[in-house]
């Protein structure tokens, strides 16, 4: 029995190992001796290759087969890999699984793993997806209700590293045991942001005009240190890609080719980014009024006339409230 795993979801791999390690031991899961879990990155194992062949290939009455896990198993060497590509067609037996965060199709290995079992992919969601996956998997894995703020609230702060959102969760749960429900209060009190807040998430609010949310965005993101010649920088770009937009499309070309046009993914500009609907809203004229606006102010920040930080979050509230 040969399984392997590709992707980076750390948590749902976690799961899957646990699996094949309780379907093949059965009532030997707890003996020792029973498995090996080896680290492609540990300098002490000479041979990966060696190790897995001798124990699926030395099975007598005497020494019962062993399962063997390789984790990290894209940091293996190509001798490794070539003599377990090699090793697989004429293996008799074994109970080997493979835990890979990338391995090219086009490989001699993946070309021989995917003769003798089915590769299973694990990819990490996207980030605009992340809320969704925690609200769903809460409720089964940790048999907790979460309201959807905190959910939103975990996938700000920890990005979409589902091993280390489902390590926060855990963490809260050891301090509030008996509670009914994960509240947005109860996980801002023990979870603190771990990754840079990327400036793409204020240019929603911006391109609706949301006042209230674009300028909340824009005090979180000045508040994570982000500085504001970035921020006036990235709705820069994206108020001109809203000109270009509106430009092809008026001239009749479709969505998806003026999106592909201007280097944009159609999902996320178009569909979920309404881009249609904020080129309404902003109108061709008052774009280029605002794009002269942010260069100007772009040029303010970086001379030094516009230097505190007050300045410049009052300077960009008002592109949008007015």
């Amino acid at each position: 029995m040969f399984v392997t795993l590709i992707g980076k979801d750390q948590f749902s791999k976690d799961k899957r190992i646990e699996k094949f390690l309780s379907e093949t031991l059965g009532d030997r899961i707890s003996d020792p001796m029973a498995k090996q879990v080896l680290y492609a990155t540990d300098t002490n194992i000479a041979s990966i290759s060696d190790v897995i062949i001798e124990a699926c290939d030395s099975v007598s009455m005497f020494s019962p087969e062993q399962v063997i896990v390789v984790r990290k198993a894209e940091a293996m060497k190509a001798d490794d890999c070539k003599a377990i590509a090699k090793w697989l067609p004429h293996a008799a037996s074994g109970k080997v699984l493979f835990d890979f965060e990338t391995l090219l199709a086009s490989s001699e290995l993946y070309k021989a793993l995917s003769k003798v079992c089915k590769v299973e992919k694990y990819d990490v969601p996207k980030q605009y997806e992340m809320a969704d996956w925690i609200s769903a998997v809460v409720p089964t894995h940790f048999n907790k209700a979460i309201e959807p703020a905190a959910s939103q609230y975990l996938a700000e702060a920890l990005g979409n590293d589902t091993k280390l959102v489902c390590e926060e969760v855990e963490k809260i749960l050891l301090y509030a045991p008996d509670c009914k429900k994960i509240t947005l209060d109860l996980v801002k009190t023990m979870v603190v942001s771990q990754r840079d807040i990327p400036t793409y998430e204020i240019e929603g609010f911006f391109g609706m005009q949301d006042a209230k949310a674009y300028v909340q965005k824009l005090n979180e993101l000045l508040n994570s240190g982000v500085d504001a010649i970035r921020i006036s920088n990235t709705l820069y770009s994206y108020a001109l890609s809203l000109l270009n937009y509106s430009s092809l499309t008026a001239k009749g070309v479709s969505p998806e080719e003026a999106a592909k046009k201007i280097g944009k993914n159609y999902y996320m500009f178009v569909k979920k980014g309404q881009a249609a609907e904020c080129c309404r809203r902003w109108r061709k004229p008052l774009l280029i009024r605002v794009l002269r606006r942010l260069a100007d102010l772009n040029y303010e920040m970086k001379s030094g006339k516009c230097p505190t930080r007050m300045s410049q979050e009052l300077a960009l509230a008002a592109l949008v409230v007015r």
